[in-house]
């Protein structure tokens, strides 16, 4: 049964206009009624019918998110998804607007939130931040001007947003370690390849990595790879930074790719003799067909549906909930894919299929 403002002001013995006014935040009320009407709100589990509100004030919720534009394969599908479940919360008035804006080789997010800020044409700001420490005073100053600041793919914990939706990446490193174990125990040289630029995901990825073969305690060396982050544009320059390391590569038992490098890196392993353990993160059709010639091992995947839908999820609660509930972070679990299950990552999977079953 549906619990209704009447349902709530009998309870209390208050009138159903009182309870209409604090349900609705409307002024009036003194403030120890108000205290009284949510608890009780929150006791009984009312829900406030949502579009009935934004029937009745009309209020759109202009909502901007900021998403990089490289590695193309993972943003655009988060892109994708972002559209399609804004277009399920229409009714209620919420109104998305993507951007996309380049990360690499230079980052142009910093300034380009400071004019999304400034512009004052949005209640809300999803980014997926490249890096973490220069967005936090503009998120900061978000928050003062009453404009709601989320993040996604990747946090900003020193900040003042509101929550966050996406990976651990702490937790993704040391499932990279857990992996090379596991598909090779006598692994004893190792090769971690990783962005120069050291933002909050490629720290927590390498802590992780580490601090996994720590805590196995056992014997293996330990080599870093670091490249510029242009190398996400430029082919040639990935072709050459395995050539310089070529010898390194080719004596490595397994290697952690950190960046979103695999698909780049599998031309050139296809040339390889020793097939070392190979394990990176994402998945496309270049690395779906890698998988099936045995070039990798497996990759580590995030979930961008559940990405754009709890972050929608979270909007909405806090723009049409009024704050009555706390808003959490959301950590989306890391997902294994290897040869056997590539294919459900696919989203056209069955062209895929047919086209290599013809070939």
């Amino acid at each position: 049964m549906r619990v209704t403002a009447k349902m709530i002001a009998d309870e209390l013995g208050l009138s159903p206009a009182t309870v209409d006014r604090v349900l609705n935040n409307r002024k009036g009320v003194s403030e120890k009624t108000i205290q009284k009407v949510k608890s009780k709100a929150h006791e009984l589990g009312y829900q406030r019918n949502r579009a009935a509100k934004f029937l009745a004030t009309q209020k759109v919720i202009n909502i901007a998110f900021i998403l990089p534009v490289f590695p193309n394969y993972f943003w655009d599908d988060l892109d994708f998804e972002i559209k399609e479940g804004a277009m399920l919360y229409s009714e209620f008035g919420l109104k998305v607007d993507v951007h996309r804006v380049h990360t690499v080789p230079e980052n142009q997010q910093v300034e380009y939130l400071q004019e999304i800020v400034d512009s004052k044409e949005y209640q809300g700001i999803v980014i997926a931040a490249h890096d973490t420490k220069p967005l936090e005073k503009i998120i900061d100053q978000a928050t003062k001007e009453e404009i709601a600041v989320f993040t996604i793919n990747t946090d900003v914990p020193n900040s003042q947003r509101i929550a966050y939706v996406g990976s651990d990446y702490y937790d993704a490193g040391f499932l990279a370690g857990e992996l090379i174990y596991l598909f090779s125990r006598s692994a004893q040289h190792i090769v971690f390849i990783r962005e120069k630029e050291n933002t909050f995901q490629m720290q927590n990825k390498e802590n992780g990595f580490t601090d996994y073969f720590k805590k196995l305690n056992v014997n293996y060396q330990l080599q870093k790879i670091k490249y510029d982050t242009s190398a996400y544009i430029e082919e040639e320059q990935v072709e050459k930074l395995l050539k310089d390391h070529k010898e390194l590569l080719l004596a490595a038992d397994a290697i952690y790719v950190a960046g979103g490098l695999l698909d780049k890196f599998i031309p050139n392993i296809e040339k390889w003799e020793k097939k070392p353990v190979i394990i990176g993160h994402d998945i496309n059709e270049t690395i779906y067909h890698a998988f099936q010639k045995d070039l990798i091992t497996a990759s580590i995947c995030q979930d961008p549906v559940a990405q754009a839908n709890f972050s929608l999820k979270k909007i909405m609660n806090y723009f049409l909930d009024d704050n009555i509930n706390d808003i959490s972070s959301y950590i989306v679990k890391p997902e294994i894919v290897t040869k056997a299950n590539a294919k459900y990552y696919i989203n056209n999977e069955n062209n895929l299929i047919n086209k290599q079953e013809n070939d």
